[in-house]
């Protein structure tokens, strides 16, 4: 899947935040390659480090659960009326696991968008095999925080191209 031109501004702001020293950067972004946002969905993946298991040398479900926070509220950005939103709910199903060293794939998908976006989000193993599913509801933030992320990392949430 190609990016939109909002996907690939957010693509770009994101590999600015990965240079912060906030949570999404360090815990997940710095460790995923960012595959595409386009309309919703956004498309990573990343190898299974050591620091992200548990003590079976398995991926910790804390981990899954920042996975599944940060790239739903980035994803849902990527959509025409998406903004800079926080979390309000989140529900994960845990399926398999996935050792130390694995591949995972990670995808977005919008259950709706704008100020009350939902986003689902899917993490595959290296077979393809479901390791986790897990929904985010979001509230997005006032004008004031739409600002503070133009200014911060220059992208307008609301230029839609």
């Amino acid at each position: 899947m190609a990016s939109s031109p909002k996907g690939l501004r957010l693509l770009k702001t994101l590999e600015q935040i990965k240079n912060t020293p906030s949570f999404d950067a360090t815990a997940v972004l710095k460790r995923v390659k960012l595959h595409s946002a386009s309309d919703g969905v956004l498309k990573g993946s990343f190898i299974i480090e050591p620091s992200m298991c548990n003590v079976a040398h398995t991926l910790h479900g804390g981990h899954i659960a920042s996975l599944i926070d940060v790239f739903s509220c980035y994803s849902q950005m990527s959509q025409p009326d998406g903004r800079l939103s926080w979390t309000t709910y989140m529900n994960i199903i845990f399926v398999e696991s996935a050792k130390e060293g694995e591949t995972v794939n990670v995808e977005t998908k919008p259950v709706r968008s704008g100020n009350a976006a939902i986003v689902e989000t899917c993490l595959y193993g290296c077979n393809g095999n479901l390791l986790a599913k897990g929904t985010a509801n979001f509230v997005a933030g006032h004008k004031k925080y739409q600002q503070v992320f133009k200014d911060e990392f220059n992208f307008d949430v609301y230029d839609t191209n």
